[in-house]
């Protein structure tokens, strides 16, 4: 099924030519890839964010170029009078009529008609990682696009299929978990134009309980995880949440105490940071083999009890030369490479409204230092130690931080690879 959604970036020569004949009328012979391995290739149909290479004559005339009802910025810098490069935009138009419209330096506007494929569904985010039925998930993404012939259809594990429901957008789908689910595997959206999986096992609540996932390392109960004090200055504090999970998690909180003001130089370690440094010997971490950064990712679960208006939340791999058992040290943390999560930035209380939720992190996402400055990203070194902390500034400003009492959960830290 194809419907013309494409947007293409105008743009105007860097150097402006005083010989070039402004009357003349742009020409459109075909649209070809930039990637020079294929540019011999021709593209019939567009799809959203694709970067193409548009073929003609006279095409250093267009100033503008508008495609239904999307408009964008010219770049005065990918232009000749035979070649315009451009990027189709990932925003699906409100109106659609399948034409580009090219407006001249003669004050024409001349249109072309073209098509564009509608993408696969896009994953981005499913908020818990764990399948209990009656629990409501949240998936993010783009292009969840329903037809009549075709609406869209959410597949779990075990190959139990449901309907977003009436509140799902293009980019958001919501579902309630039924009955019947597989223990675990893949989690897949359809629509009319493809189908996308998200790139981690999905997996059921028992399973979860009782830490039987492959790349658990800590799960707080004793199960999984050499959590010794010979590990760390911090061990973190295993406590029984007030929403049930799985048995005990790791806490962070200021023991009730109100952060406020300037807290620069507070020292905020003790209570909210867990660290794992061991030796090569004891090393945990190593019991799932890392051979490619980009496959793999770090998960846990979260409950966020109390208001969260400040700091952010920073899960920081560490090297055995950077931190370890035997060298122990306070200065690794301000410059590894760390993920940063800090959702007051955009909801300025963030709580995760009385439920767990599920944090996807994957490395090679890992590119900031905890005061939000960008890093060199992981190596597979890296991948030995793992300190988990809320105390940085990340991209806020702790010179005037809102009245707040950290309290946050955490539990079942794993290292997860992408299998779809």
């Amino acid at each position: 099924m194809l419907i013309g959604l494409a947007t293409g970036f105008s743009m105007a020569a860097c150097n402006d030519d005083d010989d070039t004949d402004t009357g003349a009328d742009p020409v459109i012979r075909y649209f070809r890839p930039t990637d020079a391995n294929i540019a011999d290739s021709m593209i019939v149909d567009l799809s959203l964010g694709q970067t193409v290479a548009m073929i003609g004559e006279n095409l250093d005339n267009i100033i503008g170029i508008k495609f239904n009802d999307q408009e964008v910025v010219l770049n005065p810098c990918y232009i000749t009078p035979t070649a315009l490069i451009f990027t189709t935009p990932v925003t699906i138009p409100g109106s659609v009529t399948n034409t580009l419209y090219l407006t001249c330096k003669n004050g024409k506007v001349i249109e072309h008609s073209t098509q564009t494929l509608l993408p696969a569904p896009v994953i981005e985010n499913v908020n818990k990682g764990f399948l209990k039925p009656g629990d409501v998930v949240t998936i993010k993404g783009n292009y969840f696009i329903p037809t009549e012939d075709t609406p869209i259809k959410i597949t779990l594990p075990g190959g139990v299929t449901v309907t977003p429901d009436e509140s799902s957008t293009y980019t958001t789908l919501t579902f309630k978990v039924p009955d019947g689910i597989g223990q675990n595997g893949a989690l897949s959206v359809e629509s009319a134009f493809g189908t996308s999986s998200w790139s981690y096992d999905m997996i059921s609540f028992d399973n979860l309980k009782e830490s039987k996932m492959d790349g658990i390392l800590f799960d707080f109960d004793g199960k999984n995880g050499a959590m010794v004090d010979a590990n760390g200055w911090r061990r973190g504090y295993p406590s029984t949440p007030s929403v049930a999970l799985s048995g005990n998690a790791c806490l962070f909180d200021n023991k009730g105490a109100v952060l406020e003001g300037d807290i620069s130089g507070t020292w905020l370690e003790d209570n909210m940071t867990m660290n794992y440094w061991p030796n090569a010997s004891d090393n945990i971490l190593t019991r799932v083999p890392v051979s490619n950064i980009d496959d793999y990712a770090y998960q846990l679960e979260i409950f966020v009890e109390n208001p969260w208006t400040a700091l952010c939340f920073a899960v920081q791999p560490t090297s055995l030369d950077a931190v370890s058992e035997s060298n122990n040290n306070n200065q690794y943390y301000s410059s590894v490479s760390s993920y940063l999560y800090e959702p007051y930035l955009s909801t300025p209380e963030f709580t995760t409204g009385g439920e767990w939720i599920t944090l996807t992190m994957p490395l090679s996402q890992f590119t900031k230092t905890i005061d939000g400055k960008s890093s060199g990203g992981l190596s597979v070194d890296d991948l030995a130690g793992l300190t988990i902390r809320w105390a940085g500034a990340g991209s806020g400003d702790l010179s005037a931080v809102p009245a707040f009492s950290p309290k946050l959960y955490f539990d079942n830290v794993r290292l997860v690879k992408k299998k779809y």
